[in-house]
């Protein structure tokens, strides 16, 4: 169990009744027989596609807290390795041609979310290994992804995107823009269309990303730091959060048998606690923490 007694500790080790066990975070193992009684310890998780805040408490104070950053690059080095064993495979000249068809079992994820999900599990069977913890609670949410583009979206509305009657997302957005460079303001000349996000690796082709540009501002200079495109910012921010959540949320349930609950019930209790909006707080409110 966690402890604040640092000199009962030190004279532990002094006196060889106890060992340590690990030093980050510091853990010792005592070696004579105790009660086998431990502090009722609820662990709150705020599940997220970028960031994991947690919280550890008990009914009088927190124990641990904090956030841990998930990684967000796997989808880019799966397109790195695809490119290298493309590249190898068009090197071997007399290899035989292999057809093989290949079925996604049932319950398969994509490599990112199933890398977002499977930290999830990881880090929180770590507290577990530190931490006698007895209950987890892990906040969910279900995203309508069309509602938070289009609140009024209803019936057949679901089946009729902003993208509906065009070939592709870049016909769509060099229409929505008038097929007009939109730094410059040029028409009759050879369009692009630019990845407004590119600057901070933002790549995803949502039209919201996307805006059209000529041959002569789609240029190397503007996409540097001080030049025009950069620093530009998306009309709307990307749903993969959203997604994320939409995906998983009773996934990581049922891996770890735990309760759950839901977004507005976690915001009420931080402004009854008149806290801050962080990821760790909203843990804190998740385990039932009392400030």
């Amino acid at each position: 169990m966690p402890t604040k007694r640092h000199g009962k500790v030190r004279r532990l080790l002094k006196q060889q009744l106890a060992k340590v066990v690990k030093v980050k975070p510091f853990t010792i193992q005592l070696l004579y027989e105790t009660t086998s009684y431990t502090q009722n310890i609820s662990l709150g998780i705020d599940s997220g596609y970028n960031y994991v805040g947690f919280s550890a408490v008990t009914e009088k104070e927190e124990l641990i807290c904090g956030e841990v950053k998930l990684r967000n690059d796997i989808s880019e080095l799966l397109k790195e390795r695809r490119m290298y064993r493309r590249i190898r495979r068009n090197r071997l000249r007399y290899r035989k041609p292999r057809f093989r068809i290949s079925s996604k079992k049932e319950g398969w994820l994509a490599p990112s979310i199933k890398h977002k999900l499977d930290s999830h599990v990881r880090f929180i069977n770590y507290l577990k290994k530190v931490l006698p913890i007895a209950n987890i609670v892990v906040e969910v949410a279900n995203f309508n992804t069309h509602k938070l583009k289009n609140p009024n979206v209803v019936g057949e509305g679901y089946q009729q995107g902003e993208q509906q009657d065009f070939w592709n997302v870049r016909e769509y957005v060099l229409y929505r823009d008038n097929y007009t460079c939109q730094l410059c303001g040029k028409k009759n000349t050879i369009l692009e269309v630019h990845h407004i996000g590119y600057w901070k690796q933002d790549r995803t082709d949502r039209p919201g990303n996307l805006i059209t540009l000529c041959t002569k501002c789609h240029n190397p200079n503007n996409h540097k730091e001080g030049g025009k495109l950069y620093g530009m910012k998306p009309v709307q921010k990307p749903l993969n959060d959203a997604t994320f959540m939409s995906t998983i949320r009773w996934k990581l349930v049922n891996a770890l048998m735990c309760d759950y609950t839901y977004g507005y019930i976690t915001k009420s209790k931080r402004v009854s606690h008149a806290l801050e909006k962080t990821h760790y707080n909203d843990s804190f409110c998740i385990a039932g923490g009392i400030n």
